[in-house]
C-alpha cells in the first residue's frame, strides 16, 4: 500500500508542476467535493498494472463513484477492507496450504450478499503484491458483478460459452489493481448445460494457468432454486457460503449445507451482522 501511496504522490506532483494556471475562483467546498471525487477510485500500483497489461487484454472503465452505494471497496482509507483483507487472509492460507485455485462463492438464496463478497475478495486479494485474482459471473439468473461496478459496454462470458468469442475476447481488466474480469448481463436457462461443458474445463484451466491467477473467484447462482451452481460444484476446488443475517434462514442454510455435500467448504461469511456483535470494533 505504501507504493501504492507513493507513486500517486510523483503523480500528483508531476501533474501540478506540469498544470497551466487558472484564475479560476472556487469555493472551499468545491475544493473537498473534487478532492473526494479523485479519492474514490483505488490506485493502482504500478507494476500491479503493468503485469496485467501484458496480458494484452481489452480495458473496462468502473464507476467508482458507485461503489460506496454498492457496498464495493472504494479505496484504502475504507472500513470495510480491514474486514476483507482478514477474510482474504484466511481465505489464501487454506487454499495455498491445500492446493486449491478455483473458489466459488455460494448462498442459499438471493440477497444474502454473495455478489458484493466475491466482488471485495478479488480486489482484496488482488492488492496484496504478486496475487492476481480472476473473478467471473456464473450467476446466469441474476448476474450482476457488472452492475455492481457500473459497467457500461463490455463482453459477456455466454458469448463464449455460445461459442461466438474466444475467452481472450471476453475477458477485460477493469482497472482494480490485479484483477481480470470476465462479466455478464445476460440471462439463460442453459446454465447447467454451459457450465458442464468442455468449454467450462477451458475457462478454469486457461484463468488459472494463461492468467497467472493465484485464485479464480466464480460468483455462483444460490444452491436454492435452481440447479446451475450444483452442476458446476465438481469442476471447483472449494466453496465460500454466504449467508445473511436476518435473511438467510436455518433450514435454508441447512438445506445448502447437505446440498454442497462432500464439496469442500472453505467457510462461511455472515452478511449483514449488526455492528454490536462484531469483535474488535475499536480496530
Amino acid at each position: 500500500m505504501d507504493r501504492i501511496r507513493n507513486a500517486v504522490t510523483r503523480a500528483r506532483h508531476t501533474r501540478d508542476a506540469t498544470a497551466p494556471e487558472s484564475t479560476e475562483t472556487k469555493t472551499p467546498f468545491e475544493k473537498v467535493t473534487e478532492r473526494a471525487k479523485a479519492n474514490a477510485r483505488p490506485q493502482t500500483a504500478p507494476q500491479q498494472e503493468a503485469a496485467i497489461d501484458d496480458l494484452n487484454l481489452a480495458t473496462v472503465e468502473c464507476d467508482f463513484e458507485k461503489f460506496g452505494a454498492n457496498r464495493i471497496i472504494a479505496n484504502e482509507q475504507d472500513p470495510v477492507l480491514n474486514a476483507y483483507r482478514v477474510l482474504r487472509t484466511r481465505v489464501l492460507q487454506k487454499m495455498e496450504a491445500e492446493g486449491w485455485k478455483t473458489l466459488a462463492v455460494v448462498s442459499p438464496g438471493s440477497g444474502a450478499g454473495k455478489t458484493v463478497t466475491a466482488i471485495n475478495l478479488a480486489i482484496a486479494i488482488s492488492s496484496k503484491a504478486g496475487s492476481r485474482a480472476t473473478l467471473i459471473d456464473l450467476d446466469f439468473y441474476r448476474p450482476s458483478v457488472a452492475r455492481y461496478l457500473g459497467l457500461k459496454e463490455f463482453p459477456s462470458v455466454l458469448d463464449y460459452f455460445e461459442g461466438q468469442r474466444d475467452l481472450r475476447d471476453v475477458a477485460v481488466r477493469p482497472g482494480l489493481s490485479d484483477v481480470v474480469l470476465i462479466a455478464n448481463e445476460r440471462v439463460t436457462r442453459r446454465g447447467a448445460e454451459h457450465l458442464t461443458s468442455d468449454r467450462a474445463d477451458q475457462l478454469i484451466d486457461t484463468s488459472i494457468n494463461d492468467f497467472g491467477s493465484r485464485v479464480v473467484i466464480f460468483d455462483m447462482s444460490p444452491l436454492l432454486g435452481c440447479d446451475d451452481t450444483i452442476a458446476f460444484l465438481p469442476k471447483v476446488d472449494c466453496v465460500l457460503l454466504v449467508a445473511a443475517s436476518g435473511d438467510t434462514r436455518v433450514d435454508e442454510l441447512k438445506e445448502a449445507r447437505r446440498i454442497l455435500g462432500k464439496t469442500n467448504i472453505l467457510g462461511t461469511v455472515l452478511n449483514k451482522a449488526p455492528a454490536a456483535f462484531m469483535p474488535n470494533q475499536y480496530y
